[in-house]
């Protein structure tokens, strides 16, 4: 799971179980589970998520008194939990009613690992050595990729359990596990957190009464993700820190162990160690004797075959079936080759069923070592593309995916390829007709930049072969054909769309305020749409103006651009970065001549931008995170709100330092303390590298979060300027009814600035001229 995304508060639901009392045996007592599982949910709650969102079970050892007063001060409601069923029920029937975006899962109690492949098992209530009840991890996890779930394609799980092996506690019957319905499965994405890896006790701190995986848990969350999004990788690697610093002598003996699973639609992959299903290789194996009639010679062939063009000979001793079904498994491309090769000996329902095999086990690798080639070798005669194409395209491309290059400079084909083998983590999954597959991501853009007219001019017989390769590996994959042609569809209408906002015409003006009040050397540039600026001619161009009449400039440079049915340019307004907030472009309002008044902010819609500071590092520090930020900006919801308490008692702004920083790709931000407190926030919202900064030009008070809504900071950014610009009509027809003064600062970094010949001080106009 690359991360968490930014799901609001009310959209998480969470189950979390405490079993602290297993009445059967006494012995098996564990005191401060039920504790830790209510310190969970506090921790939900006090991120907002509501009270009805989080389901509490505990088997506590305390009098329901005492947990009902521990749960009040957690603000949660619990439910005592006696036996599996009570723990059952809420994932099998409470938890399907329910619709959210994440889904967290927190168990602490005792577990083992079972035997004949049980995997870990999780004991409930009722267990005690004559009747072990208890539920399968990985049944679980799979019942909670259940179709029919409503949302939840996020899900993270804690587990604060043993997983030593069951013939350890030398029990005379087996365990009991207490089965889940099958289901059809979708895409989930689930990260799992284990206390101990496989054969490992979980320690309990007898003395502080809590597991010590537990207590390493959740200090980091609540010191961490107050926002209850945390960095898992940094969570991670708290844990297992914790545990290694405890053992320094002898060596961790206890190895918090992660898996990142993708149901359907990727792999599987241990950071603790990694290690091949017994059972998924023995499924493999009898589908390989299904296929190829049991027979060992042609299992060789193609072992040998597809080993041999993956770099991976097979072992010519032992069982070659078995060694083919492990080698699929594991062996990168191995399986898309082996696919690859039953296709073209026309041996179609056995190469859809591996097709299938690969996607529900993870195998690595969705493209075959041809395919990759070909691929490869396509892209090394294509046009170098930025990381801001390529991310861009990738957006369109396949929108749930989060996946983007932070590379610097034009990327490389061997970056670009980088790229690409990430999005083959998300190789599409059944269609709803189950017919065949949808078309995974890396086809998916590969369609798109075959269609894409820019930035450089590419070949039509180059765009004609990726548009056949595409063609060739979705049919591979048994994708339907009216998947890849609804692809194809809107790649051309997304092409044609961005082809029409890319071109369209904008006026750049750099204003330099002189030392006289009211004056300023305006230097307009206009570009036609064609993505190159041209000085404007007028004699009033780079000489000292009042700002009546560089407004009357402005508009004289935004009329010869204006279309005929009356689309006017965007206006950029470039200004250094200690005057962005002094010099208010929006109050050059004037007569426009007799009787006629000009409006600058409303008849133009007009944008900031911030020229580049004098600091060359803090200048290329904020480029590269422009570039960052403006790849992520269509995540429309990660907007960072900056308020007083940002700024209280705070004079170099470092709450808002660390707030802006917070998200690495958040592209806007928006300063609700008003004009004269918020000067600092929104030049830290400046110097961080925020493509969009919204604020009160004028407005001194602390504002609340609504004060901005009728700009729709959250909503679509193109449009975000024409709303600024209809607002700030609205304030001159009724500015009792409309109080904001918005200035937007809207900086792509794609859109070239003009020359700036001074940062330092204030050009001569003779200095302009020669720009």
């Amino acid at each position: 799971m690359a991360g968490l995304n930014r799901t609001d508060p009310s959209d998480i639901h969470a189950v979390v179980v405490g079993l602290e009392s297993y009445p059967r045996d006494p012995g098996m007592s564990l005191r401060g589970a039920a504790r830790n599982a209510l310190r969970f949910a506090r921790w939900l709650r006090d991120g907002g998520v509501p009270k009805e969102n989080i389901t509490v079970l505990l088997s506590a050892l305390d009098q329901d008194e005492a947990v009902t007063a521990a749960a009040g001060e957690a603000d949660v409601l619990w439910r005592r939990a006696d036996t599996a069923e009570d723990i059952r029920k809420v994932f099998v029937h409470e938890l399907p009613a329910a619709s959210g975006g994440l889904l967290y899962v927190y168990w602490g109690g005792h577990g083992a690992l079972g035997t004949d492949n049980g995997g870990r098992l999780l004991f409930t209530p009722e267990a005690c050595p004559d009747d072990l009840r208890c539920l399968r991890v990985e049944e679980l996890r799979e019942f909670l990729t259940r179709h029919d779930l409503s949302g939840f394609t996020q899900q993270v799980l804690f587990f604060d359990a043993c997983a030593a092996f069951v013939e350890h506690y030398q029990l005379r019957l087996a365990p009991v596990p207490v089965p889940f319905p099958r289901h059809p499965r979708r895409e989930v994405e689930q990260y799992l957190l284990y206390a101990a890896r496989e054969g490992q006790e979980a320690e309990q701190d007898g003395a502080a009464g809590t597991g010590v995986f537990s207590r390493l848990l959740l200090d980091w969350l609540e010191k961490h993700a107050s926002r209850l999004h945390p960095d898992l990788t940094r969570l991670e690697e708290h844990v297992r820190a914790g545990f290694e610093e405890g053992y320094t002598d002898t060596g961790p003996l206890q190895t918090p162990t992660v898996y990142h699973r993708r149901a359907l639609d990727g792999g599987e992959f241990s950071t603790a160690f990694a290690r091949t299903d017994p059972l998924a290789v023995l499924e493999v194996r009898a589908t390989l004797r299904k296929a190829l009639g049991g027979d060992d010679d042609t299992c060789l062939l193609y072992a040998s075959r597809v080993g041999g063009a993956c770099g991976h000979p097979p072992v010519t001793t032992g069982d070659p079936a078995h060694w083919f079904a492990g080698a699929l498994l594991t062996r990168p491309r191995m399986t898309a080759t082996f696919v690859e090769a039953l296709v073209q000996d026309g041996m179609t329902q056995p190469a859809r069923a591996f097709h299938a095999l690969g996607l529900a086990h993870g195998a690595p690798g969705l493209l075959s070592v041809r395919e990759h080639d070909e691929l490869r070798d396509l892209l090394a005669r294509w046009p170098a593309l930025s990381p801001a194409t390529v991310n861009t395209l990738t957006q369109a491309a396949a929108p749930g995916v989060d996946v983007h290059t932070t590379a610097n400079g034009v990327l490389t084909t061997a970056q670009l390829m980088e790229h690409l083998a990430t999005l083959e983590e998300y190789p599409g999954r059944l269609s709803r007709t189950g017919k065949g597959f949808t078309v995974p991501a890396v086809v998916a853009f590969t369609q798109y930049l075959a269609v894409h007219t820019g930035p450089a001019p590419v070949p039509y017989a180059l765009r004609r072969h990726l548009d056949r390769w595409g063609e060739r590996v979705a049919g591979r994959l048994f994708v339907e054909p009216a998947e890849l042609d609804s692809v194809r569809d809107r790649a051309a209408e997304w092409d044609e769309a961005f082809i029409a906002a890319d071109a369209s015409s904008r006026v750049v003006v750099q204003v330099h305020p002189q030392g006289e009040r009211d004056t300023y050397v305006c230097v307009v540039w206009v570009d036609a749409g064609t993505g190159t600026l041209d000085r404007f001619q007028d004699p009033e161009n780079g000489v000292p103006l009042g700002s009546t009449r560089a407004m009357r400039l402005v508009q004289r440079a935004a009329q010869s651009l204006t279309d005929e049915d009356g689309t006017a340019p965007v206006v950029e307004i470039v200004l250094d970065h200690e005057d962005i907030l002094d010099v208010s472009v929006h109050a050059w309002d004037g007569a426009g001549g007799v009787g006629t008044p000009l409006l600058f902010g409303v008849e133009q819609r007009i944008t900031l931008r911030c020229a580049p500071m004098v600091a060359v590092h803090r200048e290329q520090s904020r480029r590269a995170s422009l570039k960052r930020r403006w790849a992520r900006r269509t995540r429309g919801n990660d907007v960072v709100y900056l308020d007083e308490s940002h700024i209280a008692d705070d004079p170099r702004a470092t709450r808002a330092y660390g707030a802006l920083t917070t998200d690495r790709d958040a592209a806007r931000a928006v300063v609700r303390s008003g004009r004269r407190a918020g000067e600092l926030l929104v030049r830290a919202a400046l110097a961080v590298g925020y493509p969009v900064v919204l604020w009160d030009s004028e407005d001194s008070r602390a504002l609340d979060r609504t004060h901005f809504a009728p700009l729709e900071p959250e909503g679509d950014l193109s449009g975000l300027p024409e709303r600024v610009r209809y607002y700030w009509a609205e304030t001159h027809r009724d500015p009792p009814r409309h109080p904001i003064r918005p200035a937007l600062l809207l900086e792509d970094h794609d859109r070239d600035l003009p020359p700036v010949p001074s940062l330092t001080r204030s050009p001569a106009p003779e200095e302009e001229a020669s720009c």
